[in-house]
């Protein structure tokens, strides 16, 4: 066997380890749920942190993990849910003061990148947790992962395919804009498909009909908003990779890297899909 085949074995095991843990938790009782959106947050959070005071920044690694908990907690359960921001705020305020008595040569550089993993991070999570809590909504949540993995799935293979032109070279080297087409078309497909699950009836908005024309242009547009941001979100990390010449956030998961490696699409595109949702309530 050779070590190619090893690591793809590895790989598709870690992968699938990885899918059934997060599907799964849509199907249990919150909680559980809740104690496995924090574990990748605090661990992506602790990723993050570790990388940067390797590079010369002096971060407050137990402050960042501690409000990480905080703004997750917050937006996981009902009871906390009306001071969730008030959480933040007091974490956006906290961190600054801090670094008043830590004496560092740049600490604004230190209290920039100690608050950027509050929104990039911690929230998404968190805001997946509200979506949890509100019903029907936790349907909308599985969605945007389900899209997630296709679209990377459909976009390497239609890049393997028909790649020739680099999207962004300079940052990830292998993506191209066909692969991002394939990915972009066969993934508003599968959006359709979703839509006639019973599961993810009114994932997205509850005053259409199912099937109607306005329903699929919904899921449609849901997609879009789940391609072109989930690949921002990709394009980022590998950006934050690349200004600290690191080939992976972590190697938590055998063949995949670190949380920030898994779930950086994730990061982008769930703040982005509940604008989408908050547009879609008002219109």
């Amino acid at each position: 066997m050779t070590d190619k085949f090893k690591n793809l074995l590895v790989r598709t095991a870690s992968g699938a380890v990885f899918v059934a843990l997060v599907v799964g938790s849509f199907f249990v009782p919150t909680i559980f749920q809740y104690l496995l959106f924090l574990f990748f947050a605090e661990v992506g959070t602790w990723e993050y942190c570790r990388v940067c005071n390797k590079n010369d920044l002096q971060l407050h690694t137990p402050m960042c993990l501690c409000i990480t908990w905080l703004v997750v907690t917050f937006g996981f359960f009902e009871w906390a849910l009306e001071t969730f921001w008030i959480v933040i705020i007091l974490g956006m305020m906290l961190l600054p003061i801090i670094e008043l008595f830590r004496k560092s040569e740049k600490p604004f550089t230190n209290i920039a990148h100690n608050l950027l993993p509050i929104f990039w991070i911690a929230l998404p999570f968190a805001l997946a947790g509200i979506l949890v809590q509100l019903e029907s909504m936790d349907s909308m949540v599985l969605s945007i992962f389900i899209l997630i993995w296709a679209s990377d799935t459909f976009a390497y293979c239609g890049g393997s395919l028909f790649g020739k032109h680099k999207m962004f070279e300079r940052i990830s080297p292998k993506k191209t804009w066909e692969g991002i087409i394939v990915g972009t078309i066969l993934t508003c497909g599968l959006a359709v498909l979703l839509s006639y699950i019973p599961y993810f009836y009114n994932a997205i908005s509850d005053t259409v009909e199912p099937h109607s024309a306005k329903d699929i242009m919904i899921w449609v547009a849901f997609a879009l908003v789940v391609v072109v941001f989930g690949t921002l979100g990709d394009l980022i990390e590998s950006m934050f990779k690349r200004s600290y010449h690191i080939k992976d956030s972590g190697n938590i998961m055998p063949g995949h890297g670190g949380v920030l490696d898994r779930f950086d699409s994730f990061l982008f595109a769930m703040p982005a899909c509940v604008l989408f949702l908050i547009l879609t309530w008002l219109i």
